[in-house]
This record gives C-alpha cells, structure tokens and sequence, in this order.
C-alpha cells in the first residue's frame, strides 16, 4: 500500500525534515549555483526583445528548498506554484512571506497562488490561462520515473516533448540528469557549462568514476542547441545528483 504523500520520503514530512537540515549547509555551495542561474535567467528576461514577464508559474517546487527568497521570486507580480505535496505550500509561504514581499512591478504585495496538483494536469490549462507568464520547473522532471506508472520509454517520450508544449514562451529548468553513490563520482569540477546537448553516457564519463549510475531521462528536455550548465548536488552526505540548468527564450513577436 502507498504511503500518503505527508510522509513519502520524496515530498511530505520526511523530506522537509531533511531539507531544512540539509539546505544551509550540504546544500549550500549547490543552491547557490541555482541562485546565479536564475539571477542569469531574469536578466534574460528583463532585458530581451520581448515584454517582460511579469507572472511566473513554477512548477514542483515543493518548500521552495532550492530557490533564493529574496531577489528572483519576488520580481514577479504574480506567481502560480503547482505541486502535490500537502505539506510544502505552508512551507513555501512561510519561507517566502508572500504577504510581506514587495513586487518590483507593482510596489505592492506578491500575489501567490497555489495549485495543489501535479503539473500535469494542470499544466495546460495554465499556459491558455496565463498566455504571457514565464514557466520554471522546479527539479521536478528527473522525478517522474519514481512517481509515474506510465513505461520508462513513455516518460522520456513524454518528457522530450516539453519543449514543445512551451513553444513561443520564456521557460527554464533545472533537473536530475543522473544520480549516484558519492564515492563514485568524479568531484575534481562541481559545475560546468555546454552549448549544446550532453548525452548522459558523455556526463556519465565525465562525472562518474565507476559504480552505478541511476538515468533520470532527462536527457532531451531541453532543445538541442540550448546552452545549459551541471551542478553536483549532494543530497545526502552518500549520493550526489547531478542536475542540468537552462533557459529556452520565447520566440520574438513579427
């Protein structure tokens, strides 16, 4: 029998637990990392060729663990977060104090809507209701494997066709790529950078030095010739994953 979500050891109870132990210091080096590349992404945004964005609809982003509070959410007038997890929306409010934070668009108070759902189905409707928000998957995707039914084939399939759900909209993401027993990994680089697509066997020689390495079919999520960055994230002082970070920019209006 499934345990409830409250208590699973990927969302609920458990996993906060872990992350508020975790966040400021096994985790510290790697969240900053997230921080520059969303800092990189909303510089993007705010000084491309199309309007900027003023709404932001994230996706997964449980207690909002992996995210700065100050200086990337709170730069967007409204935001829409989707996930399942019953515990992390009281978290992600009282980490991020929406009621408190200051809008750089609006001088007022962040509008923060929370979709207690998977993005999956929701995902959809939001894009045709908010034609003009921005999209950030939240480590979210390189987690399917463990939480769909669906055949490992169908969710890479699946997860191959993100790209062109999102057509013509300003979306990032940052997921696992691969993951392993620590002892295993190559730590000589903690981050590195690409123009174009690394398959998983070229990360796997690049960042692992024997063992076995668990592939999150995350491989073709972002378009081919998008430029991306890895992080190891140590998320237990026993494992590490390795996670990719990139940007897909809308297509210029004609």
């Amino acid at each position: 029998m499934t345990r409830p979500a409250l208590f699973s050891e990927s969302g609920g109870l458990v996993w906060h637990a872990k992350a508020l132990l975790r966040h400021k210091s096994l985790w510290g080096d790697f969240t900053k990392r997230i921080d520059r590349f969303l800092a990189d992404w909303r510089s993007v945004l705010a000084f491309g060729p199309e309007p900027e964005p003023t709404g932001l609809i994230l996706l997964g982003p449980s207690g909002g663990w992996c995210l700065p509070t100050k200086g990337f959410v709170d730069a967007f007038s409204e935001v829409i977060a989707v996930d399942p997890d019953p515990a992390a929306r009281a978290i992600f409010r009282r980490r991020f104090k929406p009621n408190d934070t200051q809008s750089a668009h609006t001088g007022g108070a962040l509008s923060l809507t929370w979709v207690a759902s998977t993005f999956e189905r929701v995902l959809p409707a939001l894009l045709i209701r908010h034609p003009h928000h921005a999209v950030l998957f939240c480590n979210v995707l390189g987690q399917l494997r463990y939480q769909d039914k669906k055949t490992l084939e169908r969710i890479e399939f699946e997860l191959g066709q993100i790209s062109l759900t999102l057509a013509g909209r300003h979306w990032a993401s940052f997921h696992d790529r691969i993951s392993g027993e620590a002892k295993s990994a190559n730590l000589q680089e903690l981050e590195f950078f690409s123009t174009s697509t690394v398959t998983t066997n070229e990360l796997a020689k690049r960042v692992a030095k024997g063992g076995e390495w668990l592939d999150h079919l995350t491989e073709n999520v972002l378009p081919a010739q998008v430029a991306r960055r890895f992080m190891a994230w140590p998320i237990g002082q026993e494992r590490i994953h390795w996670i990719e970070a990139g940007w897909v920019e809308a297509t210029p209006s004609r």
